[in-house]
C-alpha cells in the first residue's frame, strides 16, 4: 500500500503578517515573522523567533536557523544545514548540502561562551560537506570546495579546496558596467 504524502501549503492566516507570496511548507516550523516575500520554506525546516530571511530565498528540508542569524535575499539553503547564530548571509549566497557552521571556538557542554560572527559575502558558494570555522569570512563570489575545512578567511573571487582551505585559484571579477 502506497501512502501519499500531505500536500504542502501556503501560509498566510489572517493575523500573519506576512506576505501572501511566502511559502512555508505545513511540516515546517517557523517561529519569525521576518521573511521576505518570494521566500520558500520546505518540510521539517525550523527558523526560529528572531532570524531574518530575505526575499526569495529557498531554505530546503531539514534546515535549522537559530534567532541571531540574518540571511540576505535570493539565498538558497540545501538540505541538512544548520545556521547558528551570529552567521550573516549576504545576498545571492549559496549553502549546499550538509554544509557545517560553528561559532564558538573552545566548547564545552554547558559553559558560557560568546559566540563569533561568520560572514558570507554576496555571491559566494560553499560546497557540499564544507565545514566553517567560528569568526571568519567568505569574500564576495568566493567559492568553497566540497568538504573543505575552511580555518580562516576566503579572499573575494578565491576559490578554496583542501583540509585546511588553500586558495587554489581566483575566478575573475566581472566587468564593470
Amino acid at each position: 500500500m502506497q501512502r501519499s504524502a500531505a500536500p504542502a501549503r501556503i501560509v498566510n492566516r489572517c493575523d500573519d503578517p506576512m506576505d501572501a507570496s511566502v511559502f512555508i511548507h505545513e511540516r515546517a516550523l517557523v517561529e519569525t515573522e521576518a521573511i521576505g516575500p518570494g521566500t520558500r520554506v520546505w518540510a521539517f525546516a525550523h527558523v526560529m523567533a528572531g532570524a531574518v530571511v530575505g526575499v526569495d530565498c529557498n531554505i530546503c528540508d531539514h534546515t535549522f536557523i537559530e534567532g541571531d542569524v540574518v540571511i540576505g535575499d535570493r539565498v538558497t539553503i540545501k538540505s541538512g544545514v544548520y545556521l547558528w547564530d551570529g552567521l550573516r548571509v549576504e545576498d545571492d549566497v549559496f549553502i549546499g548540502p550538509q554544509a557545517t557552521f560553528t561559532n564558538d571556538l573552545t566548547p564545552r557542554s554547558k559553559q558560557p561562551f560568546e559566540f563569533q560572527t561568520t560572514t558570507l559575502r554576496r555571491g559566494a558558494s560553499i560546497g557540499a560537506g564544507a565545514v566553517l570555522l567560528p569568526g571568519i569570512t567568505i569574500g564576495e563570489r568566493a567559492m568553497v570546495g566540497a568538504g573543505a575545512v575552511v580555518t580562516r578567511d576566503v579572499p573575494a573571487f578565491a576559490i578554496v579546496v583542501g583540509n585546511p582551505a588553500r586558495v587554489v585559484r581566483y575566478e575573475e571579477a566581472p566587468a564593470s558596467s
